[in-house]
């Protein structure tokens, strides 16, 4: 018999190779940097084991790095306060690209079927179309390119292709419902925190560094978690809210029932601690989506009765003003309500400014990268103040055009896929990630929170899923008829 070592020895030998080099390399560094007495440096290399840990998962498993992508995604931004100058922001593309490594080392003639997808090839052309925007005669400063351009199009090209093939089974799906739902009540509870009981000395002095400006109101606190800023919480909070109540009006027992619509009850206190106006309406039309899905007339009916009834509620009354919250989401109802007017003019300058510019002004030219790359820039005095708004303003017309199409690409094939869908389970958890998706791509008309953290991992995992949601269905086999 040959003693000649297999594949998955080899494998596995490298891999014990790698881990035990940087767990070496980590010794070494430890014991130099605390030998040369910098205790503060010595402190923060106490967390490379921790470091050498996740590289190593990552390695033995490229599952374990999207799933970290996906925990991270909730928190890092957060960790910024209290860990100042280390760029955290950074480590997600490290994390994405170990991740996507060590799945390009696994990928075989089993897996790779997976990738023949509509959406993988439509999110691999909008990668080439913002390469190319690279060389936009518009924008002359690469390295705001190389910052800007990972929200919009290489965090996609990287957790798209690793969905489809990590996330592949029933229980990836429960994985992630569960998941998304326990950072909304985590994070839920953390923004109440704020409101009742107060802020820390580190959410203080973010807040005297500038945050005061659009986080305290007339005297009002809004609630921003451990996340960017208390819009990006407040619509977050919305989509989990939303996806809880959906799970709630599942096919389940009532004490799973009751657990899902306590997170619901959790997750929308927590949006209107945010202050915010915009996560209204990712409940509203997500609901609207569930019920035109769901097809049954009997639940359809009364559901968009209870919709109207809401909406009328907050635009043709003023019950309730008195709480702060209940006041700024009716603002959202109020076509003359003054932001909303300044924004609408922003626009119709921007409109002129683009006339002549097909392709746009270049990614990386609007909102914070301009205030840091393009000082002089006429666009720093137009805030885009939306998602969709700051993708035609660098990418033009062509940009925005293609965008909308890929989106609708996803809303077809999820419509399509989930019909397909057998497995009550299954379906529902599908119902609730389309109608959030939903939810989310009307939020982002207002704000520009689709590609931002934690919803821009939440969005591009969903949406793969949702491209693939009859991969999820768990069939049931027919009984064999007697004969």
């Amino acid at each position: 018999m040959s003693n000649r070592p297999t594949a998955n020895s080899l494998k596995n030998q490298s891999t014990t190779f790698i881990v035990a080099g940087l767990l070496l390399m980590t010794g070494v560094t430890m014991a130099g940097v605390l030998a040369a007495g910098d205790i503060g440096i010595g402190s923060l290399v106490a967390f490379l084991p921790v470091l050498v840990g996740l590289i190593a998962l990552v390695i033995s498993n490229p599952h374990f790095g999207l799933l970290f992508y996906l925990h991270y995604s909730f928190f890092f931004i957060g960790l910024n306060r209290y860990i100042i100058g280390v760029p955290l922001g950074l480590s997600i593309d490290a994390v994405l690209f170990l991740t996507t490594l060590s799945m390009l080392f696994r990928l075989n003639k089993d897996n790779i079927g997976r990738l023949n997808n509509g959406f993988f090839l439509v999110s691999f052309i909008w990668l080439l179309y913002t390469i190319g925007e690279a060389f936009n005669p518009e924008a002359d400063n690469f390295k705001s390119w190389i910052y800007a351009v990972r929200a919009v199009s290489f965090y996609a090209i990287q957790t798209i292709p690793l969905t489809l093939l990590l996330f592949n089974k029933k229980e990836h799906l429960n994985q992630f419902i569960k998941i998304v739902i326990t950072w909304g009540v985590i994070s839920a509870i953390w923004g109440w925190k704020q409101i009742n009981i107060g802020l820390d000395p580190y959410e203080n002095a973010w807040l005297e560094a500038g945050g005061k400006i659009t986080h305290v109101l007339d005297g009002q606190l809004r609630a921003f978690s451990f996340y960017s800023d208390a819009g990006q919480f407040g619509v977050t909070m919305a989509y989990i809210a939303f996806i809880a109540l959906i799970m709630a009006f599942g096919p389940y027992k009532r004490k799973t029932k009751f657990w899902y619509a306590m997170a619901f009850i959790v997750c929308f206190l927590g949006m209107s601690t945010s202050g915010s106006r915009g996560p209204i309406f990712v409940i509203f039309f997500g609901l609207v989506a569930y019920l035109l899905m769901i097809r049954k007339f009997k639940v359809l009916v009364p559901g968009i009765l209870m919709i109207l009834l809401t909406f009328a509620f907050l635009k043709f009354t003023f019950i309730g003003n008195t709480n702060y919250q209940v006041y700024r989401i009716r603002t959202a109802l109020d076509p003359k309500e003054a932001s909303l007017l300044v924004r609408l003019n922003n626009q119709e300058k921007i409109k002129e400014y683009l006339e002549a510019r097909p392709f746009g002004s270049g990614i990386g030219t609007t909102d914070s990268w301009a205030l840091r790359f393009y000082p002089e820039s006429y666009l720093n005095k137009l805030p885009t103040d939306s998602w969709f708004v700051k993708i035609w303003v660098e990418n033009g017309i062509i940009g925005l055009t293609f965008y909308a199409l890929g989106l609708a690409f996803v809303i077809v094939m999820g419509v399509v896929k989930i019909r397909r869908i057998e497995n009550a389970d299954s379906k529902q958890k599908m119902l609730a990630l389309f109608g959030g998706f939903m939810g989310i791509v009307v939020a982002s008309f207002g704000n520009p929170v689709f590609g931002q953290a934690p919803l821009g991992a939440l969005m591009y995992i969903s949406m793969a899923m949702l491209t693939t949601a009859d991969s999820y269905d768990e069939k049931i086999p027919k009984p064999i008829p007697i004969k």
